[in-house]
This record gives structure tokens, C-alpha cells and sequence, in this order.
């Protein structure tokens, strides 16, 4: 029997799609001093990067602050729906092939292409700006392929992280897939120990225990979801309740200590993730009171999938390197002219392909975008 979703929280969840994937672009177009270092340390350019300490605060707030709720808030929103909508686990699995498993194989084939057809052409033409141009689609072995294209790099030795190779954001996808897959045994927990089990996935979370089949903040934040669906638990309720004061007050002294003094690696950052996922689920009533807001956010969430898959590895470092060529980040302005002026290229030359797209080509759209409305 499926359970009705309240028409307020239907809304709250739509005006923050678009929103969300925003967010992630500009986690992605971040440049640090610290990134630029293991970028050189492992044989790359280096790049002119004169931020000051305002700079700095303010790409910290934005990229490793607010929005780092983005894709926790994504699972949570996945779950959620999932238990309320309660399909049967064989058209769960035949609406999940669509909206992830065709999207994940097409957009993982088409930057495959482009990692390797256009590293052959640069080694070919300029094999001075490629890190390792002996190392191409010739010489990768099979841990290489499942590397790029399912993730999971680091633990075999071939790639830095355990995003897809291919296209790192994807490891969302991958994971929300392995979670739909397994969801009849966490539902089965869910229900048989509802305190037990949530208590189980909280100190996983906090102490950042690998669990190796997902990363720790998917499982977290999709067992969360599945609680708010199960139990019916009135979440948006108790989060209008908390004063916006009190919710800004409490993102701002855990990003301060995780960002500043702690670490993104710490246990205050995790509590800062989940601190900025109650700030912007408080924020989402704002955007439904709005009647033109909520609008605007309701058409553009068709696209935040879109946008999602789009904006890199691809446009992103195709715009960041045009923009540096005409801007060097020669000093503070120039650093935050380029996170602010690249992330709003980004963001509106993905969704304005994908806007172009849906209306010259719906089904490949469709097809690209999981079916997604």
C-alpha cells in the first residue's frame, strides 16, 4: 500500500532540486591551495592563485559549508520517496534501471569517449601539458577500466579516490544504485530494529567507519530517508520549529571549527554537513511561500539531473581553462572572479544544453536525464 506524500513536502523537495545541483557546481569548481599543491606534487601545471584570507572564508562557506547538504540531501530525498511510493522490489528495480542504471551507462560511455579519444589527440598534438602522455586507453589494464567507469581507485592502487574515474560526481548514482539493490534488507532493519539500527548507522557515520560497497554519508543519509518515509516521522514540521538564528548559529560554529581549525576530515564536519542540510530544508519554505520563486525552481528542477551530469569533468575544465586564460587569478578579485564567474558559466551553459536538448530531442533527453520530468 503506498502512502501519501503531503503536497508541502512534494513542493519543499522540488524547489531544492535545482538548488542542490547548483551547489555541487560550486563544490567542483573550488580551486584551493591545497588542491593546486597535489596537483603539482603529482606532475601537473602549476596556477597563478593569489587569494586572500576573505577569499579563502568565503569559498570555505560556500564549497565546503552550505553546500556539502547537496548530495547527502539527495539521498535522504531518494529514500524518502522511495518508502513512501513502497513499489513492489521488481518495479522498483525496473523504475531505478531507468532514472540511474541508463543515465550511469550512457553519460559514463560518453566521457569515456572524451577521456580517451581526447587524450589521444593532445598526446598527439601537445603531449607537454598531459601529465602522463605514455599512459593511454592503450595501455589500461582491466583494473583501469573498472576504475573509471564503477569507481573504487584508490583501493585498487590505479586513481586517488573511489569516484569513477570517468566522471567523479557519478559516485552518487553508483551508490544510490547499490542502496536501491540492497533497500529490502535496510527496510527489513528499519522496521525489526528501528532503534538499534539507526543508532548502528549513526556511529558508523560519525566516526567515518568504511564500509567499503558505499561511502558512509550515502548509507547515512539514505537509511535517514527511509526512517522519514517508514515512520511517517513529520521532519520539515520540526524543522520550522527551529529559529533560523538558531540553525545559522549552529552552521556557522561547526563550519568554523571543521573548515578552520578541525578539518574536513573531522567528526565536527559531519556534524557541520548535517547542520546545513537542516538550514536549507528550513530554507525551502521560503522558496514554496514564493509563489514566482517556487515556480522558477519547479521548472528548472527537471534539470538538476541534468545539470549534475553535465557540468564535468568536461565544460567545467573546458570553461576554467578559457577563463584563465583571459583572467589569471593574479590577485584576490581575480581568485573569487573566477569561482563566481565560472560556476555561473557552468550553470547556465549545462542547463541551457539540456534545455536546447529537451526541446530538439526528447527522447535522447529523456534518455540522459533518467526519464526525469
Amino acid at each position: 500500500m503506498k502512502n501519501v506524500i503531503s503536497e508541502d513536502t512534494s513542493k519543499r523537495i522540488t524547489a531544492l532540486r535545482f538548488l542542490l545541483a547548483v551547489l555541487v557546481v560550486f563544490i567542483h569548481n573550488n580551486y584551493t591551495l591545497k588542491g593546486i599543491a597535489e596537483t603539482i606534487a603529482a606532475g601537473g601545471d602549476g596556477i597563478l592563485f593569489n587569494q586572500n584570507a576573505f577569499g579563502k572564508w568565503v569559498q570555505l562557506f560556500i564549497s565546503d559549508g552550505i553546500a556539502r547538504c547537496a548530495v547527502p540531501l539527495f539521498f535522504l530525498f531518494a529514500a524518502y520517496l522511495q518508502a513512501k511510493k513502497n513499489d513492489p522490489y521488481p518495479a522498483l528495480l525496473k523504475k531505478r534501471a531507468r532514472s540511474l542504471l541508463v543515465p550511469y551507462v550512457l553519460w559514463i560511455g560518453i566521457y569515456l569517449c572524451y577521456t580517451i579519444f581526447g587524450k589521444l589527440l593532445i598526446a598527439k598534438l601537445m603531449p607537454e601539458v598531459l601529465v602522463h602522455p605514455d599512459k593511454t586507453v592503450f595501455s589500461w589494464n582491466f583494473t583501469d577500466w573498472f576504475a573509471r567507469i564503477f569507481g573504487y581507485g584508490k583501493w585498487l592502487g590505479v586513481l586517488p579516490d573511489n569516484n569513477p574515474g570517468a566522471a567523479g560526481q557519478f559516485w552518487f548514482v553508483r551508490d544510490l544504485m547499490i542502496l536501491v539493490v540492497c533497500s529490502p534488507l535496510l527496510v527489513r532493519l528499519v522496521r525489526k530494529f528501528p532503534v538499534g539500527f539507526f543508532a548502528l548507522v549513526s556511529l558508523l557515520y560519525a566516526f567515518s567507519v568504511t564500509v567499503y560497497f558505499v561511502e558512509i554519508p550515502a548509507l547515512f543519509f539514505y537509511v535517514a530517508g527511509l526512517y522519514w518515509g517508514i515512520y511517517d516521522i513529520p521532519l520539515l514540521e520540526k524543522i520550522d520549529h527551529i529559529t533560523y538564528v538558531e540553525c545559522i548559529a549552529l552552521f556557522l560554529i561547526t563550519c568554523v571549527s571543521a573548515c578552520g581549525f578541525l578539518g574536513l576530515e573531522s567528526m565536527m564536519f559531519l556534524c557541520m554537513t548535517v547542520a546545513s542540510c537542516v538550514l536549507m530544508l528550513k530554507f525551502s519554505a521560503v522558496i514554496v511561500r514564493h509563489e514566482k520563486a517556487f515556480k522558477i525552481a519547479s521548472y528548472f528542477a527537471g534539470f538538476s539531473f541534468f545539470l549534475y551530469a553535465i557540468h564535468m569533468p568536461a565544460l567545467n575544465e573546458l570553461l576554467r581553462r578559457i577563463w584563465l586564460h583571459f583572467f589569471p587569478m593574479k590577485n584576490a578579485f581575480f581568485c573569487l572572479f573566477e569561482y563566481f564567474g565560472v560556476t555561473a558559466l557552468t550553470i547556465v551553459i549545462g542547463t541551457g544544453i539540456g534545455i536546447a536538448l529537451k526541446k530538439i530531442c526528447p527522447p535522447l533527453f529523456a534518455l540522459l536525464n533518467g526519464g526525469r520530468k
